[in-house]
C-alpha cells in the first residue's frame, strides 16, 4: 500500500513538473504592427490626418501594451485591450497639422515600430472657386516657319475639384477660340485643339493634367500629366527646387520626360489684364538646366492662377499665354 502511494506521489510530482515546464516554455506576449496608414499623406495646414495600425499579439501568452505615436516633437499614446495569442485589434490617432513641412510619423509598441512620411502644405492664396474664370491670349510660333498663330484665346472656367495621382486639385474647362493650331513635335502633323480639361494643383498652382480634344485624333487619348515630387508646395521662395516628370499621350505616342523645377524669384510683370507681382517658376530637363522647357509666372493671391506661361516642350514650336482678363471670388 505504501509502495502504491509512493508511485502515485511520484506521478503527481512529475505531472506538476511537466506542467510547470510547459508554462515556462510559453512565449510572452509580443506586439507587432501591420497596416500602418497615414490618411491623407499630403494635406493642408490646420487639416486633420488619421493614423492607424493593426496590433497583433504574436506571443503565446495573453497581454496588452501601450501604442505610441510620435510626429517629430509631438507624441501621443493609447493602450490596447488584452489580446490573446494571435489576436489583433485596431489603434487609431488623429493629428492636426499646424506648420508647413515634411514630418516623420512613427507608431511603436515595445516590440515593433514603423514610420511613414507626412507632408503638410499651405494652400495657395485663398484657393479657386467654382465659377472663377480667366481669359488668356495665346500665340504660337514654329521656328521652322510652318505655323504661326496670334489670335487664339483660351477661356478657362473652374467647374469643380478632383484628384490626380493622389494630389488634390482644381478642375477647369478650357475652350480655344478659334481652335488652337499647333505643329506636332514628333510627327509631320498640324493639330487643331478646340477644348481642354485642366487640373491645377491646389498647393502650387501648377498644372497636374491637361486633356485635350484634337480634331486630327478623334476618339484617341490626348493627355499631358505632370508628376511633382519633393518640396513643391507653397510657400515659394527664391531658389526653391523640386523634381517631377511630364508624360505625353497622343494617339500612339506615349513619352515620359524627367524634369526639375526651380523658383527663379519674384517678378513684376505687365500683361493685358494688368500689372501683377508673380513668382517666376521654370522647368527644365535635368541634363540641360539652362534650357527652360516651361516657364510660369504665378500670382497666388489676386489672380490665383498663371498670369503668363511659355510652353516649349509639347509642340514643335513655342506657345505663349498671357492673361487678358479674369474674375475670381
Amino acid at each position: 500500500m505504501k509502495r502504491f502511494l509512493g508511485v502515485i506521489l511520484v506521478l503527481l510530482l512529475v505531472t506538476s513538473f511537466l506542467a510547470a515546464c510547459d508554462e515556462k516554455e510559453l512565449m510572452p506576449a509580443k506586439f507587432t504592427l501591420s497596416n500602418v496608414t497615414v490618411t491623407p499623406s499630403t494635406l493642408y495646414v490646420d487639416n486633420m490626418v488619421d493614423i492607424s495600425s493593426t496590433i497583433t499579439n504574436e506571443g503565446e501568452q495573453s497581454g496588452n501594451c501601450t501604442v505610441n505615436l510620435t510626429i517629430d516633437s509631438y507624441s501621443d499614446s493609447k493602450p490596447t485591450n488584452t489580446l490573446a495569442s494571435g489576436e489583433s485589434s485596431e489603434v487609431s490617432f488623429s493629428y492636426s497639422a499646424e506648420t508647413v513641412g515634411m514630418y516623420t510619423v512613427t507608431i511603436s509598441t515595445p516590440d515593433d515600430s514603423e514610420s511613414k512620411t507626412l507632408t503638410v502644405m499651405k494652400m495657395v492664396g485663398g484657393g479657386q472657386t467654382v465659377g472663377d474664370w480667366w481669359v488668356l491670349d495665346c500665340s504660337y510660333e514654329n521656328p521652322g516657319g510652318k505655323t504661326e498663330q496670334d489670335s487664339s484665346k483660351l477661356n478657362v472656367t473652374v467647374v469643380g475639384e478632383g484628384v490626380v495621382d493622389g494630389e488634390p486639385c482644381y478642375k477647369a474647362n478650357g475652350t480655344f477660340k478659334p481652335a488652337a493650331t499647333r505643329d506636332a513635335a514628333d510627327m509631320p502633323l498640324t493639330l487643331h485643339i478646340e477644348t481642354a480639361e485642366i487640373w491645377t494643383s491646389k498647393t502650387a498652382m501648377l498644372y497636374l493634367k491637361m486633356s485635350s480634344a484634337i480634331a486630327e485624333l478623334p476618339g484617341l487619348p490626348s493627355t499631358v500629366t505632370w508628376t511633382l515630387t519633393g518640396d513643391y508646395g507653397y510657400p515659394f521662395e527664391e531658389g526653391k527646387r523640386w523634381t517631377g516628370s511630364v508624360r505625353v499621350v497622343a494617339g500612339v505616342l506615349d513619352e515620359v520626360t524627367d524634369l526639375e523645377f526651380k523658383v527663379l524669384g519674384e517678378e513684376t510683370i505687365t500683361v493685358p489684364a494688368g500689372t501683377f507681382d508673380c513668382w517666376h517658376i521654370v522647368a527644365y530637363e535635368i541634363s540641360s538646366p539652362d534650357t527652360y522647357v516651361n516657364e510660369y509666372w504665378i500670382n497666388e493671391t489676386e489672380v490665383k492662377s498663371v498670369v503668363k506661361e511659355v510652353e516649349r516642350s509639347l509642340w514643335a514650336g513655342e506657345e505663349t499665354r498671357v492673361l487678358a482678363s479674369y474674375s475670381v471670388s
